[in-house]
Protein backbone atom coordinates (compact mmCIF):
# COMPACT_ATOMS: atom_id res chain seq x y z
CA UNK A 1 0.00 0.00 0.00
CA UNK A 2 2.83 2.38 0.89
CA UNK A 3 4.50 1.58 -2.44
CA UNK A 4 1.29 2.53 -4.26
CA UNK A 5 1.24 5.97 -2.63
CA UNK A 6 4.94 6.47 -3.34
CA UNK A 7 4.56 5.64 -7.03
CA UNK A 8 1.54 7.92 -7.59
CA UNK A 9 3.43 11.27 -7.21
CA UNK A 10 6.24 9.94 -9.41
CA UNK A 11 3.78 8.97 -12.14
CA UNK A 12 2.04 12.34 -11.93
CA UNK A 13 5.40 14.11 -12.20
CA UNK A 14 6.35 12.04 -15.25
CA UNK A 15 2.98 12.75 -16.87
CA UNK A 16 3.45 16.51 -16.35
CA UNK A 17 6.95 16.39 -17.86
CA UNK A 18 5.74 14.48 -20.90
CA UNK A 19 2.89 16.95 -21.34
CA UNK A 20 5.30 19.89 -21.27
CA UNK A 21 7.53 18.17 -23.82
CA UNK A 22 4.56 17.63 -26.10
CA UNK A 23 3.65 21.32 -25.91
CA UNK A 24 7.18 22.53 -26.64
CA UNK A 25 7.94 20.17 -29.53
CA UNK A 26 8.20 21.42 -33.11
CA UNK A 27 5.16 20.76 -35.31
CA UNK A 28 5.81 19.32 -38.78
CA UNK A 29 3.34 19.79 -41.66
CA UNK A 30 3.49 18.33 -45.18
CA UNK A 31 0.03 18.95 -46.66
CA UNK A 32 -3.43 20.34 -45.99
CA UNK A 33 -4.62 23.40 -44.08
CA UNK A 34 -3.19 23.80 -40.56
CA UNK A 35 -2.92 26.30 -37.69
CA UNK A 36 -0.25 27.04 -35.09
CA UNK A 37 -0.72 29.23 -32.04
CA UNK A 38 2.72 29.98 -30.65
CA UNK A 39 5.55 27.46 -30.59
CA UNK A 40 7.59 26.42 -33.61
CA UNK A 41 6.70 24.70 -36.87
CA UNK A 42 8.44 23.35 -39.97
CA UNK A 43 6.31 23.37 -43.11
CA UNK A 44 7.19 21.39 -46.26
CA UNK A 45 5.82 20.20 -49.59
CA UNK A 46 2.35 21.75 -50.18
CA UNK A 47 1.12 22.47 -46.65
CA UNK A 48 -0.74 25.68 -45.79
CA UNK A 49 -0.35 27.13 -42.29
CA UNK A 50 -2.03 30.03 -40.46
CA UNK A 51 0.37 31.20 -37.73
CA UNK A 52 -0.62 33.24 -34.66
CA UNK A 53 0.61 34.25 -31.23
CA UNK A 54 4.32 34.77 -31.89
CA UNK A 55 4.82 31.42 -33.61
CA UNK A 56 8.16 30.70 -35.29
CA UNK A 57 7.76 29.05 -38.70
CA UNK A 58 10.29 27.65 -41.18
CA UNK A 59 8.79 26.94 -44.60
CA UNK A 60 10.06 25.20 -47.75
CA UNK A 61 8.97 23.90 -51.15
CA UNK A 62 5.51 25.06 -52.35
CA UNK A 63 4.10 25.91 -48.94
CA UNK A 64 1.91 28.90 -48.07
CA UNK A 65 2.10 30.71 -44.72
CA UNK A 66 -0.37 33.31 -43.43
CA UNK A 67 1.42 34.92 -40.48
CA UNK A 68 -0.18 37.31 -37.99
CA UNK A 69 0.60 39.13 -34.74
CA UNK A 70 4.31 38.97 -33.90
CA UNK A 71 5.19 35.74 -35.70
CA UNK A 72 8.56 35.13 -37.33
CA UNK A 73 8.96 33.24 -40.61
CA UNK A 74 11.98 31.92 -42.53
CA UNK A 75 11.10 31.09 -46.13
CA UNK A 76 13.02 28.92 -48.60
CA UNK A 77 12.39 27.37 -52.01
CA UNK A 78 9.18 28.59 -53.65
CA UNK A 79 7.31 29.22 -50.41
CA UNK A 80 4.75 32.05 -50.21
CA UNK A 81 4.36 34.16 -47.07
CA UNK A 82 1.54 36.60 -46.33
CA UNK A 83 2.90 38.75 -43.50
CA UNK A 84 0.48 40.84 -41.45
CA UNK A 85 0.80 43.17 -38.45
CA UNK A 86 4.30 43.04 -36.86
CA UNK A 87 5.47 39.86 -38.54
CA UNK A 88 9.19 39.41 -39.30
CA UNK A 89 10.25 37.43 -42.36
CA UNK A 90 13.58 36.26 -43.73
CA UNK A 91 13.15 35.20 -47.35
CA UNK A 92 15.62 33.22 -49.47
CA UNK A 93 15.81 31.39 -52.81
CA UNK A 94 12.70 32.03 -54.95
CA UNK A 95 10.28 32.62 -52.09
CA UNK A 96 7.56 35.26 -52.30
CA UNK A 97 6.47 37.60 -49.53
CA UNK A 98 3.40 39.85 -49.39
CA UNK A 99 3.96 42.28 -46.52
CA UNK A 100 1.24 44.42 -44.92
CA UNK A 101 0.87 46.85 -42.03
CA UNK A 102 4.20 47.01 -40.15
CA UNK A 103 5.87 43.84 -41.34
CA UNK A 104 9.68 43.66 -41.37
CA UNK A 105 11.20 41.76 -44.32
CA UNK A 106 14.83 40.76 -44.92
CA UNK A 107 15.09 39.22 -48.40
CA UNK A 108 18.00 37.68 -50.30
CA UNK A 109 18.67 35.58 -53.39
CA UNK A 110 15.90 35.77 -56.00
CA UNK A 111 13.09 36.43 -53.54
CA UNK A 112 10.11 38.57 -54.56
CA UNK A 113 8.62 41.01 -52.03
CA UNK A 114 5.48 43.10 -52.33
CA UNK A 115 5.08 45.57 -49.47
CA UNK A 116 2.54 48.17 -48.40
CA UNK A 117 1.45 50.00 -45.28
CA UNK A 118 4.42 50.92 -43.11
CA UNK A 119 6.34 47.75 -43.90
CA UNK A 120 10.14 47.80 -44.00
CA UNK A 121 12.02 45.77 -46.62
CA UNK A 122 15.75 45.13 -46.85
CA UNK A 123 16.80 43.42 -50.08
CA UNK A 124 20.07 41.76 -51.08
CA UNK A 125 21.23 39.80 -54.10
CA UNK A 126 18.81 39.76 -57.04
CA UNK A 127 15.58 40.44 -55.15
CA UNK A 128 12.61 41.97 -56.92
CA UNK A 129 10.69 44.39 -54.68
CA UNK A 130 7.38 46.18 -55.29
CA UNK A 131 6.44 48.84 -52.73
CA UNK A 132 3.27 50.90 -52.22
CA UNK A 133 1.80 53.10 -49.52
CA UNK A 134 4.31 54.25 -46.93
CA UNK A 135 6.72 51.34 -47.20
CA UNK A 136 10.45 51.81 -46.63
CA UNK A 137 12.84 49.89 -48.88
CA UNK A 138 16.62 49.50 -48.61
CA UNK A 139 17.96 47.78 -51.71
CA UNK A 140 21.52 46.48 -52.08
CA UNK A 141 23.56 44.54 -54.65
CA UNK A 142 21.52 43.92 -57.84
CA UNK A 143 18.02 44.33 -56.44
CA UNK A 144 15.24 45.73 -58.61
CA UNK A 145 12.62 48.01 -57.02
CA UNK A 146 9.31 49.38 -58.28
CA UNK A 147 7.91 51.98 -55.88
CA UNK A 148 4.74 54.07 -55.95
CA UNK A 149 2.78 56.26 -53.56
CA UNK A 150 4.64 57.79 -50.62
CA UNK A 151 7.33 55.14 -50.37
CA UNK A 152 10.92 55.81 -49.36
CA UNK A 153 13.69 53.93 -51.16
CA UNK A 154 17.41 53.77 -50.46
CA UNK A 155 19.46 52.03 -53.14
CA UNK A 156 23.08 50.92 -53.02
CA UNK A 157 25.47 48.83 -55.08
CA UNK A 158 24.01 48.20 -58.55
CA UNK A 159 20.39 48.30 -57.44
CA UNK A 160 17.85 49.78 -59.87
CA UNK A 161 14.68 51.68 -59.01
CA UNK A 162 11.60 52.83 -60.91
CA UNK A 163 9.72 55.40 -58.83
CA UNK A 164 6.26 56.88 -59.49
CA UNK A 165 4.20 59.62 -57.86
CA UNK A 166 5.46 60.95 -54.50
CA UNK A 167 8.31 58.53 -53.83
CA UNK A 168 11.51 59.71 -52.13
CA UNK A 169 14.69 58.03 -53.37
CA UNK A 170 18.28 58.16 -52.07
CA UNK A 171 20.65 56.71 -54.68
CA UNK A 172 24.27 55.85 -53.88
CA UNK A 173 27.17 53.80 -55.29
CA UNK A 174 26.39 52.72 -58.89
CA UNK A 175 22.62 52.45 -58.48
CA UNK A 176 20.22 53.63 -61.20
CA UNK A 177 16.90 55.45 -60.86
CA UNK A 178 14.07 56.26 -63.26
CA UNK A 179 11.74 58.75 -61.62
CA UNK A 180 8.26 59.94 -62.62
CA UNK A 181 5.49 62.09 -61.19
CA UNK A 182 6.54 64.14 -58.15
CA UNK A 183 9.37 61.86 -57.13
CA UNK A 184 12.24 63.44 -55.19
CA UNK A 185 15.69 61.95 -55.75
CA UNK A 186 18.98 62.57 -53.96
CA UNK A 187 21.90 61.08 -55.89
CA UNK A 188 25.60 60.76 -55.05
CA UNK A 189 28.68 58.67 -55.89
CA UNK A 190 28.29 57.17 -59.39
CA UNK A 191 24.51 56.91 -59.30
CA UNK A 192 22.54 57.47 -62.53
CA UNK A 193 19.15 59.18 -62.64
CA UNK A 194 16.69 59.52 -65.55
CA UNK A 195 14.13 62.05 -64.34
CA UNK A 196 10.75 62.55 -66.04
CA UNK A 197 7.60 64.65 -65.56
CA UNK A 198 7.86 66.75 -62.37
CA UNK A 199 10.69 64.87 -60.69
CA UNK A 200 13.18 66.84 -58.61
CA UNK A 201 16.77 65.70 -58.36
CA UNK A 202 19.53 66.86 -56.04
CA UNK A 203 22.83 65.40 -57.17
CA UNK A 204 26.54 65.67 -56.51
CA UNK A 205 28.89 66.36 -59.41
CA UNK A 206 29.86 62.69 -59.61
CA UNK A 207 26.29 61.52 -60.24
CA UNK A 208 24.91 61.37 -63.78
CA UNK A 209 21.49 62.97 -64.30
CA UNK A 210 19.31 63.14 -67.43
CA UNK A 211 16.32 65.50 -67.28
CA UNK A 212 13.14 65.08 -69.33
CA UNK A 213 9.79 66.87 -69.46
CA UNK A 214 9.56 69.32 -66.51
CA UNK A 215 12.08 67.56 -64.28
CA UNK A 216 14.52 69.79 -62.38
CA UNK A 217 17.99 69.35 -60.95
CA UNK A 218 19.86 70.98 -58.09
CA UNK A 219 23.57 70.47 -57.51
CA UNK A 220 24.32 69.11 -54.07
CA UNK A 221 27.54 69.03 -52.09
Amino acid sequence: MKLKYLLLPALLSLSTALGAFAIEKTSLFFYGQNEVHGGTAIVRETAHVDAYGGASVECHDQTVINAYDTCTVIAYGHATVNANADVKVKAFDNSRVFAHNKSDIDAAGNAYVQADGSSVVMGHGNCNITAHGNALVKAYDNCTVFAAGHCKVECYGNASVMALNDVTVVAKDSSTVKSYGNTVVTASDSATVDAYENSKVTATKTAHVELHDSAKKNVGG
